[in-house]
């Protein structure tokens, strides 16, 4: 066989065996009987932190999500009770991939050199034998490298991009909302003036503060990261006020240990204490729960409360938290730019179990779309870990005069 006809049989028998996820999406589910609550929430988080890191995405899917050829599911689990993980054979012939966690991996640079392997075997011949030196290779311990603030390395990010490059320009081609697919007739109306007029931030600065007791805890670094990811994409600032600041803050939003669940919609004359808990995490794989907070602290309704929701959601009253039912109450038409599209992929919009009370396996949900192919528009509401367009571009045109005062103030 000459060399080139070599080499050409084997690109092909490499891309045969190349079982990339499609649009660099994985939809997985977690086996609850095999791991704690607090177990899976490592998991969970885990996948939303590698997310930042790689332009893989990973999708918390439903426990009937129908798992075919080309829609695989990442099945977590540990059916033989097993403490250590070991090198695995991942089998991409199947519509389940199992990726299996031992119970001394729940960490995050465990599972993230876990995931790591899982999406190596995508790319890589993964039904090519290994041998003895590539096991001990694999399982033995690595030196850790205690200054890395990431949870992959340069090689395995670089690596894992590289390859899905191709597969996330597929998801991120969809077309997204500018300013000029509104055009110039986007602006706020006498009514939308009028809903919001007392619901804005001075200045577009919404001043806080943090119990002393609870500023190094991880609770307040992941809302933290929540103001920064507000604040890279709109106008808007958040500012701690200091203990020793001379003229103390007359309006403020405290997080404390103790205090209401909710914070106000929109600015409050005086200072309100919200649960710092309550703030930081909600529904179990609500990924958005923090954005979707910070937000109604500027006074930015749910997506899902639109006064046209009908259209797109139903709310399934029976499940809903009791007490908690005002929060699904529709907001008015004034409150929503009419140029602006309902948008499941919204950080404002409620997930499907959003303030579930009396959710079972078979019932789980409290919001669901009226028309959902493939549980698509389920698996994208609650899941984002930033703002979308059209959040954006809302906060940035509700909170524009009163930023364009502050930046004029300076100069």
């Amino acid at each position: 066989m000459n060399r080139p006809l070599r080499v050409i049989l084997l690109l092909v028998i490499k891309y045969v065996h190349c079982r990339l996820w499609p649009k660099g999406v994985v939809h997985y589910a977690i086996n609850k009987k095999d791991y704690d609550i607090h177990s899976q929430d490592v998991i969970i988080s885990t996948f939303t932190q590698l997310q930042k890191e790689i332009c893989v995405k990973f999708f918390n899917s439903p426990v009937n999500y129908t798992a075919s050829e080309q829609d695989k599911i990442l099945y977590v689990n540990n059916p033989y009770k097993s403490k250590n993980c070991p090198p695995k054979h991942y089998d991409y012939s199947k519509t389940i991939v199992e990726m299996p966690i031992g119970y001394k991996c729940i960490d995050e640079k465990e599972i993230s050199r876990i995931v790591v392997d899982m999406l190596r075997a995508s790319i890589e011949p993964s039904d090519l034998p290994i041998n003895s030196y590539d096991l001990i290779k694999k399982f033995q311990e690595k030196k850790e490298d205690h200054t890395r603030l990431s949870l992959l390395t340069p090689a395995d990010r670089n690596y894992i991009n590289a390859h899905y490059h191709f597969e996330c320009d597929a998801l991120s081609q969809r077309p997204g909302l500018t300013s000029q697919d509104f055009g110039a007739s986007l602006h706020l109306t006498r009514a939308n003036l009028e809903y919001y007029e007392n619901k804005l931030w001075p200045l577009g600065i919404v001043m806080y503060g943090i119990e002393g007791q609870l500023r190094n805890k991880p609770m307040f670094a992941f809302l933290k990261h929540a103001m920064a990811s507000i604040e890279l994409s709109t106008c808007v600032l958040f500012q701690e006020a200091s203990s020793d600041d001379v003229l103390t803050p007359r309006n403020l939003v405290w997080f404390g240990s103790e205090g209401e669940d909710m914070p106000n919609l929109g600015f409050m004359t005086g200072n309100q204490t919200v649960r710092l808990e309550s703030m930081s995490q909600g529904a179990p794989g609500h990924t958005a729960h923090a954005l979707n907070m910070l937000t109604r602290v500027l006074g930015v309704p749910m997506m899902s409360n639109r006064f046209d929701r009908d259209n797109y959601v139903a709310i399934n009253w029976k499940r809903v938290e009791k007490g908690k039912e005002h929060y699904l109450e529709k907001a008015p038409m004034s409150a929503w730019l009419q140029q602006i599209p309902y948008d499941f992929t919204s950080a404002t919009h409620a997930p499907a179990n959003y303030l579930c009370g009396s959710c079972t396996e078979t019932s789980p949900y409290t919001v669901e779309p009226v028309q959902d192919h493939l549980w698509q528009k389920t698996l994208s509401m609650g899941h984002r870990t930033d703002l979308s367009d059209s959040d954006r571009h809302l906060i940035n045109i509700l909170y524009g005069r009163e930023c364009q005062i502050r930046f004029l103030s300076k100069h």
